[in-house]
């Protein structure tokens, strides 16, 4: 262990190759997550029209698929953390997930029923699956202890600065093409180039530190029970916490389908998805160097009470207005909140197992995530949009009182 504690804090000394105080490669990252989430935000946006007017699905199937989508994704990523601290490698993971993305995101162009459209989103969600981790892992090893959250601020605001551009552009396709279905179909096409520009960008640019530990040396299953002790019953408490909220927090669709609702016309549905994340990019930037300074819980404490207002406001929103304003504080509190997950189970984690860690996490929002869709499609179905939003505002209002009680870590323990 002390080969790694020293490996951690000549990361924290040695500041060459920084680039506005921090690593050249958290950039890089960065960039690659701008290109890859202006492709995906496509699918996310036309996903309630694609689904319920196109294929005739209902809105409890538009919550199934995304939530099993996102549960599948998050296990992958459980295991793709895991296998990262094995291999001691993040880069070969990262450029094989984002390649198969690239070949995942054309498939939905070619769906002709609700079953094919499941596959293409499963594949679509598992190859994102297989990247995250590694990636987030990436940042972590490469960024000194003070500066973690500010590297993820920037990592996710690079992410939602591409969604909000993919969002744009995709609105602009609608606008000079018209809504048609075959317009969103070729659209669904063009979301595969800046995947392949990310993948260009991750095999050129990124080069992975030396101060990896790695676990592929030893026998048998490579993550010890041991080495989960060492989280600790602080660490695992911060976990239910994040669970508790991702039981609320439900798929972007149901933003666009819930404008829709409202009368919205389908070629301004990824004006929604724009809005959230002109809103989510400059927060996640702003937080994330504010908890450098300050106890991360009370970022994520604020990032909580806004999802909670966002969930008021949506349920008792009677126009398009109204829901614009929900989506905006939508936005406020993902960016808020993203960034801060990562940094602070990057906080408790020891240096040879910030992927297992990163993986563990994303293993509850994956159950979390699909409990949310499921119950946000049912409720919606049978009961409206109001009881919907307002079953997941208390849902929210539970996770925000337990955040009270984490603990945050002291500089000096991290």
């Amino acid at each position: 262990m002390n080969s790694e504690n020293d490996n951690d804090r000549s990361s924290s000394e040695n500041r060459d190759g920084f680039v506005f105080g921090l690593p050249r490669l958290v950039w890089i990252v960065g960039i690659v997550s701008f290109f890859s989430n202006s492709a995906s935000v496509i699918i996310t946006a036309f996903s309630a029209e694609f689904i319920i007017n196109i294929l005739g699905a209902s809105p409890s199937d538009l919550g199934y698929i995304r939530g099993l989508s996102e549960a599948l994704s998050y296990l992958v990523k459980m295991a793709s953390g895991v296998f990262s601290d094995w291999l001691g490698r993040r880069k070969i993971l990262m450029l094989v997930g984002y390649s198969c993305a690239a070949l995942a995101k054309p498939i939905f162009s070619f769906c002709q029923g609700l079953n094919s459209y499941i596959f293409a989103q499963i594949l679509e969600r598992i190859t994102n699956g297989l990247r995250d981790t590694p990636r987030d892992a990436l940042v972590a090893d490469c960024t000194p202890k003070d500066l973690k959250g500010a590297a993820y601020g920037v990592r996710q605001s690079c992410a939602f600065a591409g969604s909000m551009m993919g969002a744009v552009l995709g609105f602009l396709m609608l606008q000079h093409y018209g809504g048609s279905e075959n317009v969103i179909r070729n659209i669904y096409l063009f979301a595969t180039l800046p995947i392949f520009v990310a993948v260009l960008l991750i095999y050129f640019g990124i080069k992975e530190p030396g101060n990896i530990a790695k676990l592929k040396d030893r026998k048998g299953f490579p993550i010890k029970k041991d080495d989960v002790g060492q989280l600790g019953k602080k660490f695992w408490y911060y976990i239910f916490i994040c669970f508790i909220f991702m039981c609320s927090r439900y798929s972007e669709s149901f933003l666009v389908y819930r404008a829709q609702h409202l009368g919205l016309q389908v070629k301004y549905a990824p004006l929604v998805l724009a809005l959230m994340y002109l809103f989510n990019s400059p927060t996640s930037r702003i937080v994330g160097n504010w908890s450098d300074k300050h106890e991360r819980k009370l970022f994520l404490a604020f990032g909580f009470c806004m999802m909670l207002v966002s969930c008021i406001i949506m349920a008792f929103a009677t126009e398009i207005w109204q829901v614009m304003v929900g989506v905006a504080v939508y936005g406020i509190h993902y960016g808020a909140t993203q960034g801060t997950f990562y940094a602070m189970v990057s906080d408790y984690s020891p240096p040879h197992i910030k992927g297992t860690s990163i993986g563990i996490f994303n293993l509850v929002c994956c159950v979390g995530m699909c409990i949310s869709n499921a119950i946000t499609g049912e409720l919606w179905k049978h009961y409206g949009a109001e009881m919907t939003f307002l079953v997941n505002s208390v849902i929210t209002f539970v996770a925000a009182v337990g955040v009270i009680f984490i603990h945050n870590k002291k500089r000096s323990e991290i």
